[in-house]
């Protein structure tokens, strides 16, 4: 993310919740109940090629129902993973498997941020981004350096969220909402986990749960709905909820889109 001091990003976040505040409130698109969501008795889980992370390993994941369509989309890291990690910022690239997912999901740019990053005091505790982009590797990596980018119509902004100043190169922009704990203008909460959304040239390309190292090491098992938009820019299946897990057999951490809608572009 670019520099942005802790005042100006929570000065930011205190006038996006006075403006939300004034909206009304069927701005909201519906989440559909856990009932609607349910996976098909029926799945199966495909794996893309583990890369050596730590003394561990990660990798991509799919589930699919019946039907071939994806109810869900991860990344497990081995118990190991979380040993000898880097000290410098490091980059890594899981693909999905190739021939499932109906493609929507293209691979997975693991960041681990070992003094974390912009704004200080928010997000610079040792931590994992994990994107879950829907363009290929090679368009991702042409974004270059820009002060400036094009925002998604509104329609496809879930309302609750706001665009950090500024262009990552080879990420692009960052979409976080105003209510996350951590962005409280007046009693933030200690930064563990949070989902932010990302956009370039005018098209959301990536969805990122955030999490700290030390809140995996605490072995976690939460769900957390996602906010919606009204639009949706492009066909194909979106997630509704994110979870964060680990499970003893076998010792590994599990970061998922869950909860995948299909959804028609308008």
């Amino acid at each position: 993310m670019k520099h942005l001091s802790r005042t100006i990003f929570l000065l930011l976040t205190g006038i996006a919740i006075i403006a939300l505040q004034a909206c009304q409130e069927n701005d909201m698109a519906d989440i559909q109940p856990d009932s609607e969501l349910k996976k098909a008795e029926k799945t199966r889980t495909f794996y893309g090629p583990s890369v050596e992370i730590g003394d561990g390993v990660g990798r991509a994941y799919v589930v699919e129902d019946e039907s071939g369509n994806p109810v869900e989309v991860g990344l497990n890291l081995s118990a190991q993973a979380m040993e000898n990690l880097p000290h410098h910022h490091e980059a890594f690239v899981l693909p999905f498997h190739p021939n499932k997912g109906k493609r929507f999901y293209d691979h997975v740019l693991l960041d681990w941020a070992p003094q974390g990053h912009e704004p200080p005091g928010v997000y610079d505790l040792p931590h994992f981004d994990v994107h879950f982009y829907i363009t290929s590797v090679a368009e991702r990596e042409s974004i270059g350096f820009q002060e400036d980018d094009l925002d998604p119509d509104g329609d496809y902004i879930p309302p609750t969220y706001i665009r950090l100043p500024g262009v990552v190169p080879q990420m692009g922009s960052h979409w976080v909402s105003i209510l996350s704990p951590e962005l409280h203008p007046t009693d933030p909460e200690v930064f563990t986990h949070t989902f932010i959304i990302g956009s370039y040239n005018g098209l959301f390309t990536f969805w990122e749960p955030m999490v700290t190292r030390e809140f995996l090491l605490s072995q976690p098992n939460v769900t957390k709905d996602i906010p919606q938009p009204q639009k949706w820019q492009k066909h194909g299946f979106y997630p509704t909820q994110y979870k964060i897990f680990y499970s003893d057999r076998p010792g590994q951490y599990t970061i998922a889109l869950t909860g995948l809608v299909e959804r028609e572009a308008s």
